[in-house]
């Protein structure tokens, strides 16, 4: 359905709403059962004869009234969509509102006929809702209708599929995407003959994979994979670690279906280090890093890759205090509209500071108008900080995952929002853990409206492979999935969500084997 609505999400902030065509059949969705016919709506006019010698008026119609309607499913158990059928006599339109106060028209599929749909995004909102259906025409508004349904979604942070062991050897998964259709693919090493490859994997909506479903990349070079990105297209962007005759370096594939060859689209310089990808809705992908610069010092590199071009390097230097003065070393990225922002760790001397420690940084780049800003976080409580992951939420504000340590850095980790002008508007902790590798691997942001975040165990529950989901404005997090067989090392790495909000997890599982996770969100 093309008129559809986002409702159903933790805070107020989250819900959008969109029209356009629709591909439905309205005549379809209303046969057989679940249709509700709506009592004491208004019968056809007649005509009235004025004159047996001229014109032959009619009746002004009645006023708009809905007939019938039917949603479907209903309950709905799963993410996704419930379709919404609506017919209605002497009407141009239906307004459809619910109760998170959000209100979408829907759209007209012929005279009389229209439909929609209602995203079902999370089970936080589990239990029964109504739609008001109200018909109009022209700038009259005919009698509301209440169309009542109800959401069954999994638990939130409940376990709908868990998947490790020795199926294709030891390994973790560094990467996750959702194609077009819904499947998940996971990047990943494994370790055939005790040599590090690549692999690739498919699996459906269940979970399930099978032999046409593991690919190898690069199957006679070692490889350490870096991420995934997917396009609209489903085509597969892959950023790997390669050995070659001339050392290890970074190389950006893209494989444009299931099945197919990759295509080489890069290989980094020696010495540079690619840490993530960000996609453009052009189309254009970013591997973003450091390097090293004639200095001596690491500078932020990004190597930027539109369709049918070759790549193009930049790098930045921040302007604090003098050039070359820090170390700028990127952890993750994110495009927002055209403007790529880079987060990371900055090293060096700040201020008055007579010892090198690493502070958080920001940096936005507009590709547009070439313009570059940084935002460097100014020392608090702890000396040191950083970030690890970076998304944006649905009005473009970075949300970012990061820690804040002293010297000896047993981080504690914390999640902040930075509106659009850099200004940190929100940040609550995330607790504290070992080492910062045990602390925030991925972040996503998902259309529920919270962040969705990988880490390591907790206190207490180290060794745990752990995913939680906070809200804005909410200092606890909404739900958490925390998985652990016996006493062995567990990680989250990667994340993926769908379209419709579902939660996808991958990392290291027990003795050392590559883990799958599908979390209700």
């Amino acid at each position: 359905m093309s008129a559809s609505t986002r409702v159903n999400c933790p805070d107020t902030h989250c819900a959008t709403t969109s029209t356009g065509d629709s591909t439905g059949d309205i005549t379809t969705l209303m046969s057989g059962g679940g249709i509700q016919t709506v009592t004491g709506a208004n019968e056809s006019s007649t005509d009235v004869e004025l004159d047996t010698s001229s014109t032959t008026l009619t009746e002004p119609a009645g006023p708009p009234a809905v007939m019938e309607f039917k949603l479907t499913p209903d309950p709905i158990g799963f993410n996704g969509a419930i379709t919404v059928a609506v017919s209605a006599e002497h009407a141009d339109g239906v307004r459809m509102e619910l109760d998170s106060g959000e209100v979408i028209e829907l759209a007209m599929i012929e005279p009389g006929l229209f439909d929609g749909e209602i995203a079902v995004l999370t089970g936080l909102v589990n239990g029964p809702h109504v739609a008001l259906l109200t018909p109009w025409r022209d700038i009259v508004d005919g009698e509301t209708v209440q169309a009542p349904y109800e959401v069954a979604l999994p638990t939130p942070g409940s376990q709908g599929f868990w998947e490790t062991g020795d199926l294709i050897g030891g390994g973790q998964v560094a990467a996750m995407g959702v194609l077009p259709a819904g499947d998940v693919v996971e990047l990943g090493t494994f370790l055939p003959n005790g040599e590090s490859r690549c692999y690739l994997r498919r699996r459906n909506k269940g979970g399930a994979w099978g032999p046409d479903d593991l690919v190898t990349i690069l199957p006679d070079n070692n490889c350490a994979p870096i991420d995934l990105v997917v396009g609209d297209d489903g085509a597969m962007f892959v950023a790997v670690n390669r050995e070659g005759v001339d050392g290890v370096r970074w190389w950006l594939a893209k494989i444009p279906a299931w099945g197919q060859a990759p295509t080489n689209l890069g290989l980094g310089a020696k010495d540079e280090t690619a840490v993530a990808l960000a996609r453009h809705s052009s189309g254009a992908v970013a591997v973003c890093g450091y390097a090293p610069s004639p200095w001596m010092d690491d500078d932020t590199m990004v190597r930027i890759f539109r369709p049918n071009l070759p790549g193009e390097t930049l790098t930045f230097d921040s302007p604090v205090k003098q050039a070359h003065w820090f170390y700028e070393r990127t952890r993750d990225c994110v495009y927002v509209d055209d403007t790529l922002a880079l987060v990371g760790e900055m090293y060096g001397k700040h201020g008055d500071d007579i010892k090198s420690r690493d502070r958080l940084f920001i940096l936005t780049f507009d590709g547009e108008i070439q313009d570059v800003a940084w935002t460097v976080a100014p020392a608090g409580v702890k000396t040191q900080s950083g970030a690890q992951a970076v998304d944006a939420d649905e009005d473009g504000r970075l949300v970012v995952a990061g820690y804040t340590c002293d010297d000896a850095c047993q981080p504690e980790s914390d999640l902040r929002i930075y509106d659009t002008r850099g200004d940190l508007a929100w940040q609550t902790s995330l607790g504290t853990f070992p080492t910062k590798q045990f602390g925030p691997r991925d972040l996503a942001w998902s259309p529920a409206g919270y962040a969705v975040v990988a880490t390591g165990g907790m206190k207490g529950n180290e060794t745990a492979f752990t995913v939680r989901a906070f809200a804005r404005s909410k200092i606890e997090p909404v739900w958490t999935f925390a998985r652990k067989d016996g006493q062995v090392l567990h990680l989250a790495l990667a994340l993926a969500i769908g379209s419709y909000g579902e939660v996808y997890a991958g990392g290291l599982g027990a003795n050392g084997y590559p883990a799958v996770a599908y979390i209700g969100g």
